[in-house]
């Protein structure tokens, strides 16, 4: 698709001290039962994560579960925690819907000795042994921003249509697209912020619901899978193409009918599925316990940047 753009980012931010391990050097002698997490199945940014993560889960000796909510809620993932402690999984990873709702969960899984590794939207920091970061914030902010800013005037009133209000991950990027804005578009307005639970359906009504009470919108980031699908069908919806250009990140597959049709012009986005390789790496280092907690390391080879 040739409008979409890749930022090229994956990176492990352990937060501490370097240390490298490569794949080939994993002692993956004992099987381990490891468990994936998503915020909501469905959504294909995570289909793509749980591709990569069986993929590596096959090489690295890994008995892999995928399970998650059917809605983006906190207690569902909290339910998911719950029953997997009690079937002793020996890794936990996830990416959260509310960093502050799921660590006492996580945290009496550490406690029985289940290593927890957060990715994508982080969890309290006390509650995992390591967080993969796949993207630096403010790059990521700035890119959000250009997807939309380069189509629409610079002093340009835009909406965010983001997924849930507790979302770590969203909260960052819209911190750091704030920040960005500030400085290079001063006179671009964002007149509402607007949330579609992850859901679109939901990120349809919301992205409705903007364009019908703010008209002078001419631009909406949807810094969500969901939502940025949700805001393009909206303004096909009302018959708005080439009057509103939406920006966001989502799994290409699930907006190709947005970008021909024009409505969206870019969005950046990371390897998916190298994301998925990358915590299950995680995970059978942190089950060997071969990285000290904390510690970081060079995925090498495993990572591409395109």
């Amino acid at each position: 698709m040739r409008n979409l753009r890749s930022t090229g980012f994956l990176a492990a931010a352990l937060l501490g001290l370097a240390f490298s391990a490569p794949a080939a050097e994993i002692d993956i002698s004992k099987r381990i039962h490891v468990a994936m997490v998503p915020k909501l199945i469905g959504i294909s940014v995570f289909k793509a994560n749980e591709k990569g993560a069986k993929a590596a889960a096959a090489k690295l000796n890994i008995d892999f579960l995928y399970a998650g909510p059917v809605t983006a809620s906190a207690q569902g993932q909290v339910d998911v925690f719950n029953s997997l402690i009690a079937r002793r999984f020996n890794v936990i990873t996830t990416t959260s819907n509310n960093p502050t709702e799921l660590a006492p969960s996580l945290r009496r899984a550490m406690k029985q000795g289940i290593k927890v590794v957060s990715y994508d939207s982080d969890v309290a920091p006390n509650a995992r042994d390591f967080f993969i970061q796949n993207t630096a914030y403010p790059a990521f902010g700035k890119a959000l921003v250009d997807s939309v800013a380069k189509y629409i005037q610079p002093a340009a009133k835009i909406a965010i249509l983001s997924s849930t209000p507790d979302a770590t991950i969203q909260n960052e990027w819209i911190k750091a697209l704030k920040a960005y804005m500030a400085t290079a578009y001063p006179k671009m307005t964002i007149v509402t912020t607007q949330y579609g639970q992850s859901s679109v359906s939901q990120s349809l009504t919301a992205g409705l619901n903007i364009l019908q009470a703010h008209p002078e919108v001419t631009g909406i980031i949807g810094p969500d899978a969901a939502a940025l699908v949700g805001a393009a069908a909206a303004v096909q919806k009302l018959g708005l193409t080439g009057k509103v250009i939406v920006g966001g990140c989502s799994d290409p597959d699930a907006i190709r009918q947005y970008v021909k049709a024009g409505v969206i012009k870019e969005t950046p986005l990371w390897d998916e599925v190298k994301e998925g390789e990358l915590v299950m790496y995680v995970a059978r280092l942190a089950a060997n316990s071969a990285m000290p907690r904390n510690a970081t390391f060079t995925p090498g080879t495993l990572v591409s940047s395109k």
